[in-house]
């Protein structure tokens, strides 16, 4: 493992560290001893920084944050967040913050991230006077939290701006093989700033490995696997601090960290050969975040989505039925409750067209 520092935050934070959103249901319905297990073998294997959310799995996440951390004498550092439909005030921010210390019996969190912000007007709202960032300026005044960050889903255009502000000291983007040239543009903004970028998603939502012969353009050798493919492409940019994969198991987990063996830099050519060998839709795979949901009318989107996904790559519609009996016992039937209220697409932090989809795989 080798680390970077985090722009000026004056922290080093290890370039593979940990996402907490995917653990897996049946593992944590019970308590949160087996996944904290992944987290104690990360920290074995020289992660440093640990990312989380309040309602990340079923709001356990930062629970099993917590239990693994009691088992630690030195403490690695912690990140969380708060989001508008959570808190849109300064008071409601700061209870947030106090929440969120308590489910990781933390005495501070170390990055504290605006969460969410899908356009520039979830961010002025954000920055209001009265709003979310004041009351983490109050926090980070009483010592409950040590740097103010942001998780942005705006293009690169909309992360220039936040930038420009200087209110921020690293973000959070969703930054993979699959999207980097809608976002390489705040990247580099970042990196000019001295601005820390922690890279979620790199491996685009598990859709990298689970599709890998339709990327395995990104290999540099036929022994390197997928995810070690993936991984260097983003560590190879001298602009991202750390890639934040989510691992669901100690085998994915041991999986990602072989892709920081040695530090390496990638050149420019690299991402012209890489843009050349992705289709147009690849930027339009659904990475299974959850966000859309819960459907007023029940349906299932997350995997009605992610079904579709093998479609673009395919260009095949024809099993997609096939597809969602035999790994979620659905049927096309179940896409046509969608009543096109769009709720969902609000939600949908890729902007997707999710509705057309659903009429699609309703259609079949």
């Amino acid at each position: 493992m080798y680390y970077r520092p985090l722009g000026k935050t004056g922290k080093n934070v290890s370039v593979i560290s940990l996402g907490g959103m995917r653990y897996r249901p049946e593992d944590y319905k019970d308590g949160p001893e087996k996944c904290a297990e992944i987290v104690l073998r990360a920290v074995e294997l020289g992660v440093n920084l640990f990312d989380t959310a309040p309602r990340y799995c079923d709001g356990q996440s930062e629970v099993i944050l917590g239990h693994a951390l009691k088992q630690l004498k030195e403490k690695p550092y912690v990140s969380t967040k708060c989001a508008l439909w959570m808190a849109d005030t300064a008071t409601g921010a700061y209870d947030a913050v106090q929440k969120s210390i308590e489910r990781i019996g933390v005495d501070k969190i170390d990055f504290y991230h605006m969460w969410c912000i899908q356009s520039m007007d979830d961010y002025q709202q954000m920055i209001a006077p009265g709003g979310l960032y004041e009351g983490l300026l109050r926090a980070k005044e009483d010592g409950l939290i040590e740097h103010i960050c942001c998780s942005v889903h705006a293009d690169g255009a909309g992360i220039k701006q936040i930038i420009k502000d200087g209110l921020i000291e690293s973000v959070i983007l969703g930054y993979n093989a699959l999207n980097f040239a809608f976002r390489r543009e705040g990247v580099i903004a970042c990196h000019e700033a001295d601005i820390g970028v922690m890279a979620m998603n790199p491996l685009g939502g598990g859709m990298i490995p689970q599709y890998g012969d339709a990327f395995s353009f990104l290999k540099e050798t036929p022994d390197e696997t997928i995810v070690q493919a993936a991984l260097r492409f983003l560590l190879g940019q001298k602009e991202i601090t750390c890639t934040l994969p989510g691992p669901a198991d100690i085998a994915e987990l041991e999986a990602c960290v072989s892709a920081a063996d040695r530090e390496r830099e990638m050149g420019e050519a690299v991402f012209e050969t890489v843009a050349a060998h992705l289709k147009e839709n690849l930027n339009t795979l659904c990475t299974s975040c959850g966000y859309c949901e819960p459907c007023p009318m029940g349906v299932p989107i997350v995997k009605m989505l992610s079904t579709y996904n093998k479609s673009l790559l395919t260009g095949n519609l024809s099993d997609i039925s096939t597809s969602l009996a035999g790994k979620w016992c659905l049927s096309p039937a179940d896409a046509a409750k969608c009543t096109a209220c769009g709720l969902c697409e609000t939600r949908c932090t890729q902007k997707l067209p999710i509705i057309e989809r659903l009429d699609e795989i309703a259609a079949l």
